[in-house]
């Protein structure tokens, strides 16, 4: 994963807010795979709500750094954890 490249999120995700948590449904065919259900903590579901296929991971970390007023080597560690992970499990592609 480099910091210069764009996702986006797959097309087959669902994206559900209940509670304080946000929730990634995958989707195939007209099923929900409830054994693969995906919750994100607050990093997580702002980078989730970043991915548009146009913004940077760097832009996005960008972002990251004046939402949570974090360090950038801490924003960098926590926006590739994040990303490994999504991309690990198929939730987001590149551009």
């Amino acid at each position: 994963m480099k910091f210069d490249s764009v996702y986006k999120k797959a097309d087959n995700i669902v994206t559900r807010k209940v509670m304080d948590e946000i929730l990634l449904v995958p989707i195939s065919g007209d099923l929900a795979s409830m054994d693969e259900l995906y919750t994100l903590n607050d990093t997580g579901a702002f980078i989730w709500q970043a991915l548009d296929g146009i913004r940077t991971l760097a832009e996005i970390g960008r972002q990251l750094e004046q939402e949570y007023d974090a360090p950038e080597e801490v924003i960098k560690a926590d926006l590739r954890e994040v990303m490994d992970g999504l991309i690990d499990v198929g939730l987001v592609v590149s551009i």
